[in-house]
């Protein structure tokens, strides 16, 4: 893992969706394979289970959502896309 890729050119993408032609190398990032996709069909360049969340993390969270981070306010200094301004949340 030398090699910074900048965010703009990340994509993310769900392991049950098919390949398209335009996707840059997918690589899968869970200790587990996405159950009913087989390692054909998900065309995977890599899969790094090391950087995953821990077996145990995975177990705790358990799709909670009382367990979810909050979300991060939105940002003041920056415009809203239409030009309409929201209160921060």
């Amino acid at each position: 893992m030398g090699t910074r890729i900048p965010a703009g050119n990340v994509k993310l993408k769900r392991a049950y969706e098919p390949p398209s032609p335009d996707d840059a190398p997918r690589i899968l990032i869970d200790r587990l394979r996405p159950r009913g996709v087989s390692k054909a069909d998900a065309a995977l360049d890599q899969w790094m289970k090391d950087i995953a969340p821990s077996t145990a993390l995975r177990r705790w969270f358990a799709h909670d959502p009382a367990r979810r981070p909050a979300r991060r306010p939105a940002s003041t200094t920056t415009e809203p896309a239409r030009g309409k301004r929201h209160a921060p949340r």
